[in-house]
């Protein structure tokens, strides 16, 4: 069974964090991230959450959705970002969506470091 974790991006604060609580109340939605030391209550309608695909990289770090990963095709080396997309995580390769596999690098992503996904 993988691990369900979610990532958040703060539009306005330019800063991503790790999500420890999603709360959907009556009166109050709001996502809880550890921030440093601190855990903040974000709204919705200020982040993009990000979702963990249950797979890390060749360096063993966490491949979370929006993340852009490096990989060899064995004819060039590619960049592409990682979406969901029809029930599964994917990348892009030659204008199609692949599932995701193994070898990847995450370089990146798409908030944090957007100059990565000029080329495409």
């Amino acid at each position: 069974m993988r691990e369900i974790k979610f990532r958040a991006w703060h539009k306005t604060y330019d800063l991503l964090c790790d999500v420890v609580e999603i709360v959907f109340g009556d009166d109050d939605n709001y996502v809880a991230v550890e921030n440093g030391e601190y855990i903040e209550r974000w709204r919705f309608d200020d982040i993009e959450l990000m979702q963990y695909t249950g797979l890390k990289d060749v360096h063993g770090v966490k491949i979370y959705e929006g993340d852009v990963v490096r990989f060899d095709t064995n004819v060039q080396i590619l960049e592409s970002e990682v979406t969901y997309y029809h029930g599964m995580f994917t990348i892009k390769k030659y204008g199609e969506k692949i599932p995701l596999f193994t070898g990847l690098k995450v370089i990146g992503n798409k908030f944090e470091n957007p100059e990565l996904l000029e080329a495409d």
